[in-house]
């Protein structure tokens, strides 16, 4: 298992799932979006993955790292994201980030990581099932 830290996560990739843990107590802005992004890159190889983040309770992005998180270049190799959230008010932000823009991959919130994985698990399989139907159709 790969892992990289950056100044505001500890990235953990098997191959398959992309683990962001968030650091307690940051502030995330445009810059940590930037470092972020190309640590995951780095850390995937450019290939196709699950996402997990898992949140922290102390944890506020800005506005401006909102947008640059929001940008499809970010999400480009995401199968799916699951995220952890540990609070109404991370719930509430979230819930808006998803609802205002149109991800190109599907996104769930959970309270728990064990309901994460499994739906990200869920994700992989429809992703493996419509790759054998279409190369089955073809």
């Amino acid at each position: 298992m790969k892992e990289i830290f950056t100044d505001t996560l500890k990235l953990t990739f098997d191959g398959k799932m992309l683990v962001s843990e968030l650091i307690k107590d940051i502030e995330i802005d445009v810059q940590h979006v930037k470092e972020n992004y190309e640590a995951a890159q780095r850390i995937t190889e450019g290939k196709k993955y699950l996402s997990l983040v898992i949140t922290t309770p102390d944890v506020s992005i800005t506005f401006a790292a909102q947008k640059a998180s929001m940008g499809k270049e970010q999400y480009k190799n995401n199968i799916a994201q699951a995220v952890v959230v540990h609070s109404l008010a991370q719930r509430i932000l979230v819930n808006f980030m998803i609802n205002f823009v149109k991800y190109p991959c599907p996104w769930q919130l959970f309270s728990n990581k064990k309901d994460a994985v499994s739906w990200l698990e869920q994700q992989w399989k429809k992703r493996i099932d419509s790759k054998v139907h279409s190369t089955v159709s073809s």
